[in-house]
């Protein structure tokens, strides 16, 4: 897709603003949850477009030290196959820090807060 100005990541952010800043404080009961909802999904969506690509990336070069595979997603398969079939275990070198960074990776876009 061709570039353009403003960012995606932008426009979903002044999208998010406008809920939090003008419909949220006015409503209330199921419509105040729905819009706090929705104001949630855009800021997942904005972090995942500001960070996504690099956490995916630092998360493959992780993933080559354990598996082989086509794509993350690839390798995220094999990975998980071989810890369930206990090629890989908790005592692999390096594999229990990988699980912990793909997880604070994951809370980075998701939530944040949790890494607290």
């Amino acid at each position: 897709m061709p570039s353009s100005l403003p960012q995606s990541s932008d426009l979903v952010a002044v999208v998010r603003e406008f809920l939090e800043r003008d419909i949220l404080p006015e409503s209330t009961g199921a419509r105040w949850f729905n819009v706090r909802v929705a104001a949630n999904v855009l800021a997942m969506v904005e972090r995942e477009l500001l960070r996504g690509k690099d956490l995916d990336a630092a998360e493959a070069e992780r993933l080559k030290q354990f598996v082989s595979g086509d794509s993350r997603e690839a390798m995220e398969l094999a990975l998980s196959d071989a810890i369930r079939e206990g090629t890989l275990d908790w005592r692999t070198e390096g594999l229990a820090q990988h699980l912990l960074e793909t997880c604070e990776g994951a809370l980075q876009i998701n939530n944040p807060k949790w890494l607290r």
